[in-house]
């Protein structure tokens, strides 16, 4: 049994004090048999760690105590230099053979340095809450094993993000309770990718499934940075109650220049007006959808999906932001 590091396989949705809420929901999913792509995660007491193993506690604390939060220059200063601070920490060795030797069960998956996804997984210590909605940094197309030990590091820190520290002071959230727990899991060179929700976000309703999808990556949608498909679906039956094809400009993909990293680029010009799902991928999310809702006692789910050659992964369940707590 490994300290700091753990396979997403062996997780649960009772684990996100352990494993943030998005790994403990990807390891159920695993469980139950949904098609998620495999990887691992650092726990929630690597960061405790590595800030003892380097003796930055005390710095960090004197830093935090004169952060101004209604100033935005300053928060953004002093949690950078809270960011630097572990960044540029060294690895304590017990972390870095675990991250190695799991990297390895990746690396033999696929019989080559496989691109990976390193993303955040949170929590808040002794509460329910499991979530923080683009609070924290993900990073696409990662490879080989320093860059990802690089990138770990990276994702830890942005557990200071200024955007995250200005949220956990306003909900007046200890910021020593904020728990993450970087994810690491081969990519997925998505076709089409984006969000589905199994109620109405718009309206509450429980009858409707929204869809939204744009091309390549799902960071289109998730961070709003162009337009994208929306989809409404009839629950019971499936079928397609409405949709809404955007002038799609803009997509994010794999750099095939630098070899790792993702960027913008425009989406071809065949692809800018029609729709980005058919209506056989469009059941396949529904029927997806309603598994994962049904798995989750029926309450509703807000999900992050993508298409890579004709085959669904899913990224990420949580509970509807009407249902979190």
């Amino acid at each position: 049994m490994f300290k700091y590091v753990i396979p997403l396989n062996e997780l649960s949705a009772s684990m996100f004090q352990e494993c943030g809420g998005k790994a403990a929901n990807l390891g159920e999913l695993i469980q139950a048999g949904f098609k998620v792509p495999s990887g691992f995660c650092a726990k929630a007491n690597t960061l405790p760690y590595l800030i003892e193993f380097n003796n930055l506690s005390r710095q960090i604390t004197q830093i935090v105590d004169t952060m101004d939060f209604s100033k935005p220059a300053d928060l953004e200063k002093k949690s950078g230099m809270i960011r630097s601070l572990i960044i540029n920490a060294e690895v304590p060795k017990d972390i870095a053979e675990e991250t190695l030797e799991n990297y390895q069960v990746l690396k033999h998956t696929i019989g080559e340095e496989p691109l990976v996804a390193v993303r955040s997984s949170v929590a808040v210590k002794g509460t329910t809450i499991s979530s923080f909605p683009g609070m924290m940094d993900t990073y696409h197309y990662i490879r080989g094993y320093n860059d990802i030990v690089q990138k770990i590091k990276e994702c830890l820190a942005s557990v200071w993000t200024a955007r995250a520290a200005f949220m956990r002071n306003h909900k007046k959230v200890d910021h020593s309770l904020a728990l993450i727990c970087p994810i690491v899991q081969l990519m997925v060179n998505s076709d089409v990718a984006g969000v589905m929700f199994t109620a109405n976000p718009s309206t509450s309703s429980l009858d409707e499934m929204i869809i939204d999808a744009c091309w390549g990556l799902g960071e289109i949608v998730v961070s709003g940075q162009g337009a994208d498909d929306l989809y409404v679906l009839d629950k019971e039956t499936l079928s397609t109650k409405s949709m809404s094809i955007a002038d799609k400009s803009q997509m994010i993909v794999f750099d095939i220049d630098k070899g790792t990293g993702n960027r913008k680029v425009r989406v071809p010009s065949e692809k800018v007006h029609i729709p980005t799902l058919t209506d056989d991928m469009l059941k396949e999310l529904g029927r997806v959808a309603l598994s994962i809702e049904a798995h989750f006692e029926g309450v509703p789910q807000d999900i992050e999906w993508a298409f890579c050659g004709g085959q669904l992964y899913i990224l990420q369940t949580r509970r509807a932001k009407i249902y979190q707590t």
